[in-house]
């Protein structure tokens, strides 16, 4: 696929999440979300290989079929109330139909079985849009359905996507695996807290939007795929050791880094409004998701790996200088605010 085709389509996918956060109609907001999956599915299978081809397949029944909900709910609410306004309150049927669209568009469990097998089969580029870029529009309807009497049903989902993500994160040895595992737990998060604090959700959106990108695009730039290809990753770059390391125990929530302010937005907003109980499940939930975290963590730095290297690495046999490519200023730059950027996040709490 040439380049500017690529980039229309991907300028495509931008505009249809655009026309989801700029509407209030139901029913633009499935054209938008409809032109966002459409574009989509030839960037997913560029690479034209069975398993790429295989996870895009998937990607796409998976979306029509939260597609078809969606806009069968709205047409149910149009049918009752006669206006296809999001502001209008809805019934129960057409709010079932849109918090399990909405789920299994984000992940949420019991809806999450799709995601881990996509994002296994798919690059680190395609990825990475599936894990950050995809989740906004959907988690925008979130926030606009917040107050609905349906809460309850999200609040189940949430809770029980934060344990799924920690429990099927454990394991796993593929790389994409785990930050799939880790996306379905940190979209329970901010899905509980955007029942509460729609203002606290937005931030944790942007703070998990940073890291994730950081994660994948580092991960990318050194094709770490498995476990195992971690342990090179001091003869591959150094300064990666320190980068990875330290973004995924900010995914994790370790103070001082930046992640730490996800989890802790969250629990400020719900042990305030007396979501305690239920806190404490997603504490321990978020215990597990570290585990792996920290198991990561661990082999990223065997910098002394027992193994027999023959000739020196690259960035030690190289002698002239050359310059880098724009991707990895943006995995560096990324990384720096997504281990270090809390002072950047502390005014955002101000607005509140």
């Amino acid at each position: 696929m040439s380049r500017n085709i690529s980039l229309l389509l991907f300028l495509t996918v931008i505009l249809g999440t655009l026309i989801v956060v700029s509407s209030q109609n139901w029913f633009v907001i499935w054209v938008g979300l409809e032109i966002s999956t459409l574009a989509l599915v030839p960037l997913l299978c560029s690479n034209f290989s069975p398993r790429n081809i295989e996870a895009t397949i998937k990607y796409f029944l998976i979306q029509a079929l939260s597609a078809a909900l969606l806009l069968n709910g709205a047409m149910i609410q149009a049918w009752l109330t006669g206006s296809w306004s999001i502001l209008e309150p809805s019934n129960n049927v057409t709010m079932l139909c849109i918090s399990i669209a909405l789920a299994f568009k984000i992940g949420l469990a019991p809806c999450h079985f799709w995601f881990p097998d996509v994002l296994q089969g798919l690059p680190f580029t395609q990825g990475l849009i599936i894990a950050s870029w995809q989740k906004i529009a959907p988690l925008v309807l979130i926030f606009s359905i917040s107050n609905t009497t349906f809460s309850y049903l999200l609040i189940s989902a949430s809770l029980i996507s934060i344990v799924v993500g920690g429990w099927g994160g454990l394991n796993q040895t593929q790389t994409r695996k785990i930050l799939a595992f880790s996306s379905i737990a940190n979209m329970g998060w901010i899905t509980v807290t955007a029942l509460y604090s729609t203002q606290a959700a937005i931030i944790m959106l942007i703070i998990y939007l940073l890291i994730n990108t950081a994660v994948f695009l580092l991960l990318d730039l050194l094709t770490l795929s498995t476990l195992g290809h971690l342990n090179n990753t001091a003869q591959l770059s150094p300064i990666s050791i320190i980068l990875i390391t330290m973004l995924i125990l900010s995914l994790g929530g370790l103070p001082p880094l930046t992640g730490f302010m996800l989890k802790f937005t969250s629990l400020y907003f719900l042990i305030s409004n007396n979501f305690i109980m239920l806190s404490a499940i997603m504490v321990l939930g978020s215990l597990l998701s570290l585990f792996f975290y920290i198991r990561i963590s661990f082999n990223v730095s065997l910098v002394l790996f027992p193994q027999h290297i023959v000739s020196l690495t690259a960035w030690r046999n190289s002698m002239s200088t050359t310059y880098l490519p724009a991707n990895t200023w943006m995995a560096s730059s990324l990384s720096t605010i997504g281990i270090l950027a809390i002072p950047l996040t502390l005014p955002l709490y101000i607005i509140i």
